[in-house]
């Protein structure tokens, strides 16, 4: 049986409301694809909650002074 790596890194990535797909592609140190997540307008949406980052964590911003 394969060996799990437990250790997890958290990545944070603010998004400009035009961006519509996000694909993102993990690899290893020999560049192969480990994972691969792709994220629609939808899936985007859906984290969010439909809202913008600015928002939702209480900031000020352009889009909501």
């Amino acid at each position: 049986m394969k060996e799990e790596n437990k250790n997890k890194r958290v990545l944070q990535v603010e998004l400009d409301n035009n961006v519509k797909k996000v694909a993102i592609t993990g690899v290893d140190a020999d560049d192969k694809v480990v994972m691969r997540q792709e994220l629609s307008e939808d899936d985007l949406d859906q984290i969010a909650g439909g809202l913008p980052y600015c928002i939702i964590a209480g900031d000020r911003c352009h889009l909501h002074p």
